[in-house]
């Protein structure tokens, strides 16, 4: 019973709350910056099938929507850190520092998100950034909303697949914008390990 217990509290986790707090986050860019929000709007209304649907091959080759969602993924990734454990000895460059087979590593996914040195501009909302013609400029290990290596999240492609169906349905019948009640910033609670929105309010029409 504890295993099963255990198990449900990990799919509530990694299954709906990353996914809910990543469309969250679309939302409150999308609002904020209008241009983005019609560009995206184009590329989805470009795609739209005669009966209102968007054909999985189709919707997987959508290269702004992927941008867009990606870039949210990258400015407020849901998980802040992710831990490894050593399975050997190794010595990390020149600095002296070894770490020690069954250390415990933290990687800080926020932190490395929102540096300079491998994002410019960091806290800026920039698809562009994900586009085909410039992923090839990020340096590896440096973009981790789902980890990185063997031990990434199992779930990742049916969540980017959920996450993108949700957020093309939701930017093509309806038009998000900034109203009164909206914050400059999202303010976010711990769960865990992740980081959660406290309340994102938009207009919608």
């Amino acid at each position: 019973d504890y295993e099963v217990l255990a198990q449900a509290l990990m799919f509530l986790i990694a299954g709906y709350e990353t996914t809910s707090t990543t469309l969250t986050a679309c939302a409150y860019e999308l609002a904020l910056n209008p241009d983005i929000q019609q560009k995206l709007y184009d590329e989805i209304n470009g795609a739209i099938d005669s009966d209102g649907e968007i054909p999985y091959d189709v919707l997987t080759r959508l290269p702004y929507l992927d941008a867009v969602l990606s870039e949210a993924l990258r400015l407020h990734t849901p998980p802040l850190r992710f831990a490894r454990t050593a399975s050997a000895d190794y010595t990390l460059g020149d600095t002296g520092i070894t770490i020690k087979k069954g250390q415990q590593v933290e990687i800080p996914i926020h932190a490395i998100h929102h540096s300079a040195e491998y994002y410019p501009d960091p806290f800026s909302f920039n698809p562009d950034r994900f586009m085909p013609e410039n992923r090839g400029t990020i340096t590896p290990y440096t973009y981790l909303p789902f980890g990185g290596g063997p031990r990434n999240c199992i779930g990742m492609r049916f969540a980017l697949l959920e996450a993108k169906l949700c957020l093309a349905h939701m930017i093509g019948k309806y038009r998000l914008f900034r109203c009164q009640r909206t914050d400059d910033q999202i303010q976010c609670k711990r769960f865990i390990r992740l980081a959660i929105p406290k309340r994102l309010v938009v207009g919608i029409e």
